[in-house]
C-alpha cells in the first residue's frame, strides 16, 4: 500500500511537472512568433541584401550559349565547354550550358540567363552578333562575351582567333603532303569567320606550291555530317587527297569520308587526330578552351575588360595539332619548314591572307 502511495504521489507530482513544462514550452513558441512578426516587418530583415548577408556570398555563376550544332561535335562548342568545366573544377563557379537549335533562338537564350542572374554570360556562335548585341544593350549589367564576333559595348569582351593564322600553316603542310597538287577545303557556311580559314588555308598551299589547285565548298550547316561526307566523297573523286573540314559536327562527315577511302582530312578548333587515326593529317587547333577558362577567370577576379582580346600564334591561340598518328609519315624538313613559317608569321615576315580585312 505504501508502494501504491508513493507511486500515485509521483504521479500526481509528474503530471505537475508535464503541465508546468507544457506552460514554459506555450510561452517560448508565443515569443519566437512574436519575435517572427517584428523581423517580418521591420524593412532592414526583409530585405534582400540582409538574406544575402545571412546566407553568404553567392556564387559566381557563368553561362555557356552554344551555336546551333550544340555540344558533342568534338570540335567549337566542346572547347568552349572543355573551358567552363575547367573553371567550374579549379575556380568553383556554377557553370550551365544552353545548346539552341536555331539562330532564332540566340537572343531568348542569351535574355534567360541574363534574368537568372547569371555573371558572365557567354555566346559562341558568329552568327550570334546581332542577338548579342540587342541583349547586351538589355541587361547593362550582366558581363557577356563571344568569339570572334566584336561588339561595341562596355560589357561585351570578344576573343578574336587569327584562325587564318593557323590554316596558312594546315595549308603549307597540306601543300608539301599532296601528291596529286589538289586539295580541298570544306566549310559549314559561307561566312566571312569561315572564309578566313579558307583564305590562310590557300595562302599556305599557295605559298609552298603557286600551282597548287584547292576545290572549294560551304555546305550551308553545321549539324549535318551527311553532307559533309558527300561534300569530301566529291572532292576526292576528282582527285584531291587532303581535305580541310572547318565545319563543326558537319565536318565529322568529312573527317568519315577520308577513312572510308584512305586519304587525308585536316581537321578544326579542337585535336581531331583520334577520330579517324592516319587518315587526319593535323588538325588546325583553336583555343576556345582556353580563352574561356581565361574571360571567367578574369570576370571572377573583376578585372575582365571589354573589347577584343586576340588569340594568335603568338599567344599561342591556334597552332597545328602534335599529330600524334601521322608525325612518322611526315618528312622532317616538312616539319622544320613549318616551324620556319610559324617565325616568319610571328614576326611579321609573312602577312596571312585575311578574311576580316578584305
Amino acid at each position: 500500500m505504501a508502494f501504491l502511495d508513493t507511486d500515485y504521489r509521483g504521479t500526481i507530482k509528474l503530471r505537475e511537472i508535464i503541465k508546468e513544462n507544457k506552460m514554459k514550452k506555450n510561452l517560448k513558441k508565443m515569443t519566437i512568433l512574436l519575435l517572427l512578426v517584428i523581423v517580418a516587418l521591420t524593412p532592414a530583415y526583409s530585405s534582400g541584401k540582409q538574406e544575402s548577408e545571412s546566407s553568404g556570398p553567392e556564387k559566381f555563376k557563368a553561362a555557356l550559349i552554344t551555336s546551333s550544332g550544340g555540344l558533342g561535335d568534338r570540335s567549337f562548342n566542346d572547347a568552349a565547354w572543355i573551358g567552363f568545366q575547367r573553371a567550374r573544377d579549379e575556380l568553383g563557379v556554377e557553370i550551365k550550358v544552353l545548346e539552341p537549335t536555331s539562330v532564332v533562338e540566340y537572343e531568348s537564350s542569351l535574355s534567360l540567363m541574363a534574368d537568372l542572374g547569371y555573371n558572365l554570360v557567354v555566346g559562341i556562335g558568329f552568327d550570334m552578333k546581332d542577338a548579342m548585341t540587342i541583349v547586351s544593350k538589355k541587361y547593362k549589367d550582366t558581363q557577356f562575351a563571344t568569339v570572334n564576333v566584336a561588339i561595341d559595348a562596355s560589357n561585351v569582351s570578344t576573343a578574336q582567333f587569327k584562325d587564318h593564322e593557323g590554316s596558312f600553316l594546315a595549308g603549307a603542310l597540306a601543300a608539301m603532303m599532296t601528291e596529286t597538287g589538289i586539295i580541298g577545303f570544306v566549310g559549314g557556311v559561307d561566312a566571312p569567320p569561315i572564309r578566313r580559314f579558307e583564305m590562310g588555308y590557300i595562302g599556305g598551299a599557295e605559298y609552298i606550291n603557286s600551282n597548287i589547285k584547292v576545290l572549294s565548298t560551304f555546305v550551308g550547316s553545321f549539324g549535318d555530317p551527311g553532307k559533309g561526307k558527300e561534300s569530301a566523297l566529291s572532292m576526292y573523286a576528282q582527285n584531291a587527297d587532303i581535305v580541310f573540314q572547318v565545319a563543326g559536327k558537319t565536318g565529322e562527315g568529312v573527317l568519315a569520308a577520308a577513312k572510308e577511302v584512305d586519304k587525308f582530312a585536316i581537321g578544326v578548333d579542337q585535336d581531331q587526330d583520334y577520330i579517324a587515326p592516319g587518315n587526319v593529317l593535323t588538325s588546325m587547333v583553336k583555343r576556345v578552351d582556353v580563352a574561356m577558362y581565361d574571360f571567367i577567370k578574369a570576370s571572377v577576379n573583376g578585372s575582365l575588360s571589354s573589347g577584343i582580346h586576340t588569340y594568335g600564334l603568338k599567344e599561342e591561340g591556334v597552332g597545328l595539332s602534335e599529330m600524334k598518328y601521322t608525325k612518322d609519315i611526315i618528312p622532317g624538313e616538312y616539319l622544320k619548314t613549318i616551324e620556319k613559317l610559324r617565325k616568319q608569321i610571328i614576326s611579321g615576315e609573312i602577312i596571312v591572307p585575311d578574311a576580316f580585312k578584305q
